[in-house]
């Protein structure tokens, strides 16, 4: 009689996991349009309020989906919601690839791409990370963590500038003539024949992935066993819910992260639109993807000492700090220059991702880990579908009112979109006063403050 194959160990399980993890973050976030998505959305004839709509939809479809997938994780396996959100995301990518231009057809083809792409998200959020830490907490390397989270940032950073110096280039044909010229071959191509490529490339990094969450093995974890039955993801979502609200530490980890997270995506998501307002060639706008990338593989090491030597409090006021200047420099649309802050605040984002992952994962247990992960997730969401939303009618409403004066720009250069420039440039203010509430709110909640005065994480601070 056969008998039936060994488990794997614990540390066999974490050291296929491990790199399984990072892999996947690298292929799923590898997106050869984001340096041209804005402009590349466009071009297949949507207008900005359009644009601005999409988004929200993408949003609202994360916000659906985003807690019922991590409770879903969280009772019957992070690698099957892995392997749907890779396959979500060689659809979404289908979608943009195969849809005719023009035709009646784009509108719905990019609004059920938005819902697919925001259902590929839900799916990951969360049950990856999960995954990932249980199977470094079943091997006892918890500790491991923030050594993990470096080599991701640094690996990701490698390949983001790699994709997206790749991903600006192929956009232009200019480039691509350039260098078919060289060759001695014939030059042809046109915007309409390249303007997709970078969706193209995106959707090998999506079949990428697919290989990549098969090859995943579920670790074991701790806790009382899941609840079963069609109801289970919903008591699951219902009951962290409540122990979120019951833990003003996790609580203000989360608020925290949106915080600076909300104002920041807005820009990167429009941000092919500011560098065209600040002259930079659409070629370049993958160098300075690429540009960002390398800043945040050097900031790398510094992002994790920071974390395990210094308390969440002072490392909640270097955000503030770095953001508000990141959004005062970008809203002085400095020509060129201006493309620094943006980096700036692209090293924002990885610090916010890092810090919470890495205060988050101590906090919460085995048994709803993905659940918390996914509530996150939810309300960076939920604020960047209200924020886009507010961003669009925002411009709409300065251009009606005809408060910035007329569009005109030199010959061969961008049109100065005078109404877009003003509400960038009203994002500083905003993130002050939302800055202001946030703090009032958080000293009224969290009356223990010694675990965010605890260099090195709550872990410890929370076991004394």
């Amino acid at each position: 009689m056969n008998q039936p194959p060994t488990p794997p160990s614990a540390a066999v399980l974490a050291r296929r996991n491990v790199p399984l993890f990072v892999a996947f973050r690298i292929l799923f976030n590898m997106r050869f349009y984001y340096p041209v998505f804005m402009i590349l959305f466009l071009d297949f004839g949507i207008t900005l309020e359009q644009f601005g709509l999409l988004n929200a939809v993408w949003a609202a479809a994360i916000v659906l989906l985003e807690v019922p997938s991590g409770a879903l994780a969280d009772l019957v396996g992070r690698r099957r919601l892995l392997v749907a959100a890779a396959g979500l995301m060689v659809v979404e990518m289908l979608l943009l690839c195969l849809v005719p231009v023009p035709s009646v057809w784009v509108f719905p083809a990019l609004l059920l791409n938005r819902i697919v792409s925001g259902a590929a998200e839900a799916f990951a959020s969360g049950a990856d990370e999960a995954l990932a830490y249980d199977s470094l907490q079943a091997a006892g390397h918890a500790a491991q963590w923030p050594q993990v989270l470096e080599r991701l940032m640094q690996a990701r950073a490698v390949v983001t500038i790699a994709a997206m110096v790749t991903g600006g280039l192929v956009y232009d044909s200019r480039p691509l003539n350039a260098v078919a010229a060289a060759l001695g071959l014939p030059a042809t191509l046109t915007a309409a024949d390249t303007f997709r490529l970078p969706v193209w490339l995106t959707l090998g990094s999506a079949l990428g992935a697919v290989g990549v969450t098969l090859a995943m093995r579920e670790p074991p974890r701790e806790g009382p066993a899941p609840a079963s039955g069609l109801l289970g993801p919903f008591r699951q979502t219902l009951s962290t819910g409540g122990w979120i609200i019951s833990h003003p530490l996790v609580l203000v980890v989360i608020v925290a992260g949106v915080l600076c997270d909300q104002p920041i995506r807005q820009l990167l998501v429009v941000s092919s639109e500011i560098y065209r307002q600040i002259e930079i060639p659409e070629p370049a706008f993958g160098f300075v993807a690429a540009g960002s990338a390398a800043v945040s593989l050097l900031a790398a090491g510094p992002i994790r000492r920071l974390a395990m030597r210094t308390d969440a409090w002072q490392n909640f006021l270097v955000l503030i700090a770095v953001t508000l200047i990141g959004l005062v420099g970008t809203g002085c649309f400095v020509p060129w220059w201006g493309a620094l802050f943006a980096m700036l605040l692209s090293l924002v984002i990885s610090m916010v991702v890092f810090l919470q992952s890495y205060y988050l994962n101590q906090i919460v247990g085995s048994d709803r880990r993905a659940t918390v992960l996914s509530f996150r997730g939810l309300a960076v969401n939920v604020s960047y579908g209200l924020m886009s939303l507010a961003f669009a009618g925002a411009v709409a409403g300065v251009e009606a009112a005809g408060l910035t004066g007329s569009q005109s720009a030199a010959a061969g250069a961008a049109p100065e979109m005078p109404a877009f420039r003003c509400v960038v440039g009203l994002l500083p203010l905003f993130f002050i006063v939302t800055c202001g509430l946030f703090l009032t709110w958080a000293f009224r909640t969290v009356r223990d403050r010694s675990p965010f005065r605890h260099a090195g994480g709550f872990g410890d601070a929370l076991k004394t």
